[in-house]
């Protein structure tokens, strides 16, 4: 194995070792709830439509 195999190799073993831990610190942080987006598996409110309907508009005088 000449020089410029081995460079070539190691830039490549680099640059996958790197992407391996990026991806393993992003799963290690997505893990966290308090990472995640607060409407993560809710559903938006659509709160004109609610009000053209006749529905109460919502409270945000108290807290949740």
């Amino acid at each position: 194995m000449g020089r410029n195999d081995l460079l070539s190799s190691l830039n490549l073993g680099t640059l996958v070792v790197g992407v391996v831990i990026l991806i393993a610190a992003l799963l290690y942080f997505m893990r966290k709830r308090s990472n995640r987006h607060s409407m993560d598996g809710r559903q938006e409110r659509n709160v004109g439509a609610d009000l053209d309907a006749g529905k109460k508009a919502p409270d945000h005088s108290r807290r949740s």
